[in-house]
């Protein structure tokens, strides 16, 4: 794959012109990175967490543990910083580029 990466005009053109099957593609290939994001920074939420509770001060046992992992969950799912964003791009391009090979 080459490094030039397409103009937000030229890839909107591109999408318009793909099939429903390669537009649902795109949608599920948006959704998984959205996912991946989120999951991503859920663990790094986990390990962040882990390294602020290691002096032991404060312990509310498995209860506290459930409900952090859970609250790190939901928040990660708000928490953007890019990542999906870019993989979509990277991704998005195989899917976009196909039309043409075809």
């Amino acid at each position: 794959m080459n490094g030039i990466s397409l103009s937000q005009p030229l890839r909107n053109q591109k999408v318009s012109e793909l099939s429903e099957q390669k537009k649902q593609e795109l949608e599920k290939l948006k959704s998984a990175c959205s996912d991946f994001e989120s999951i991503f920074m859920h663990q790094m939420l986990k390990e962040m967490r882990k390294t602020v509770n290691k002096s032991g001060m404060i312990d509310g046992g498995q209860a506290e543990e459930i409900f952090s992992d859970m609250l790190d969950s939901e928040r990660a799912k708000d928490m953007k910083i890019g990542l999906g964003d870019m993989l979509y791009s990277q991704l998005a391009k195989n899917i976009i580029n196909s039309v043409k090979n075809n």
